[in-house]
């Protein structure tokens, strides 16, 4: 946060027997680690470490950097750790998701704000998340997706209930084709922009697009501006489904049409966050994990 990547990796071996232990604190590989330390002895011109086996220890110019800068690590250490308290005393929560937004964990986010008039709530959604970057280093709360993660001392998650993705489309255009395939290469899809060359929105172009084809489309900035066009006959959404929204659609003259076999699409997310979290982020998570009731 406040020191340099390379500085933070070099107090770290300083304070460890070995390169693996010290990469394992941070979270990293030793080879990683290695990395970070020779471009610090680099910057600095001089070695910094030396190895004896699975044993490392510092060199005499590292020991005396080390001891230099020891005071003033310690003392932003403490300054860190008094703002990270302090954060985690605020009322506020970081939220960020993956591709096809979904709609019940909205209600329950609804729900959950509710009352709490002191909560500060940011919620985006981006088509691909770096999941242990933007937890452990870019404090993000919470984050839903559907990529997995190898394990993770400092992360937790729960599952999501299974999703199946369908088309939504308005009743005249589903009219004009006698089969899903020409729906699919002569109508337009109604996306969000960031949904657009996703993982899922590829997925769906390759089991359903032939000879990589274009794919003519809508691109919009929010998930609420999709109702409108897909009720204007202008072309069909992917979708996750959920029967609120399809309920909705049905009273615009709209149908879901499930994605089925052979080519049926099913999702499946977690809820990742920091094994440490705090209380209000805990009463949230509790909360999401209702969803599996």
């Amino acid at each position: 946060m406040f020191f340099s990547r390379q500085l933070t990796q070099f107090f770290a071996i300083a304070e460890n027997a070995s390169l693996a232990e010290a990469a394992a604190k941070l979270n990293l590989t030793p080879s990683a680690l290695s990395h970070g330390i020779r471009e610090l002895e680099c910057k600095t011109g001089i070695s910094l470490i030396k190895r004896a086996g699975q044993k490392t220890s510092l060199t005499i110019a590292g020991t005396h950097l080390y001891e230099q800068l020891l005071p003033h690590y310690i003392k932003i250490t403490e300054i860190k750790d008094k703002l990270y308290e302090h954060k985690n005393n605020k009322l506020s929560i970081n939220i960020k998701i993956d591709e096809l937004y979904y709609t019940p964990l909205r209600e329950k986010i609804i729900s959950f704000c509710k009352g709490k008039n002191n909560l500060s709530l940011s919620l985006t959604s981006e088509k691909c998340l770096d999941i242990e970057k933007e937890i452990i280093l870019n404090d993000t709360d919470i984050v839903i997706s559907s990529a997995g993660i190898k394990n993770n001392s400092k992360i937790k998650c729960i599952n999501l209930p299974s999703e199946s993705i369908g088309l939504i489309i308005h009743n005249d255009l589903l009219s004009k084709h006698n089969s899903l395939q020409s729906l699919i290469e002569n109508e337009r899809i109604i996306q969000r922009k960031d949904e657009i060359n996703g993982s899922v929105f590829n997925e769906f172009l390759n089991k359903f697009k032939k000879n990589n084809c274009c794919c003519n489309s809508i691109c919009v900035s929010e998930a609420s501006d999709i109702p409108e066009f897909i009720s204007s006959a202008l072309g069909y959404s992917l979708i996750a489904e959920n029967k609120v929204f399809i309920a909705d659609m049905k009273n615009k003259n709209c149908s879901f049409i499930p994605l089925t076999l052979p080519c049926n699409m099913i999702m499946n997310r977690q809820v990742y966050f920091r094994r440490n979290c705090n209380s209000i982020i805990t009463e949230l998570i509790l909360k999401i994990s209702e969803l599996n009731n």
